[in-house]
């Protein structure tokens, strides 16, 4: 099935992604939820309640999706290269969120960024900020 969206593409493709990171190890926890609202909220300038809504929408796109190749396009097409870049960093700050960065979780980030064709260096330095921040 092809997902259709609505005229927010960019949000809604960018909370999939998150989510997909959020549940790469298959736990889910509130924590993580939290951080993709927050996120969202600030990335897109959403309201808490909008956020609460995007968070829904992209959930059930997600699972209805056939992988995440057509979310990083969305980003592709409408992001610039630095948009690009923070929103990596927005990604590792999910991955961080329970503390611990699984490794299905760094294996999601590292299939996101090469659909958003970011550079490995990029990535190391993406990680490296926001363990710095988180700190």
């Amino acid at each position: 099935m092809k997902v259709k969206f609505d005229n927010h593409n960019e949000k809604i493709a960018a909370t999939c992604l998150l989510l997909s990171v959020a549940e790469a190890d298959e736990i889910l926890e509130e924590g993580e939820i939290q951080t993709i609202k927050d996120i969202i909220t600030d990335f897109f300038k959403l309201t808490t309640v909008e956020a609460a809504e995007t968070v829904s929408t992209s959930r059930e796109l997600l699972i209805d999706s056939k992988g995440l190749f057509e979310f990083g396009q969305i980003l592709n097409d409408q992001f610039t290269h630095q948009d690009k870049l923070e929103f990596i960093e927005c990604v590792f700050e999910v991955a961080y969120a329970d503390e611990d960065l699984h490794y299905l979780e760094h294996h999601t980030i590292k299939k996101i960024a090469n659909i958003l064709h970011i550079e490995r260096d990029e990535i190391i330095a993406a990680k490296a900020e926001m363990e710095t921040y988180l700190n």
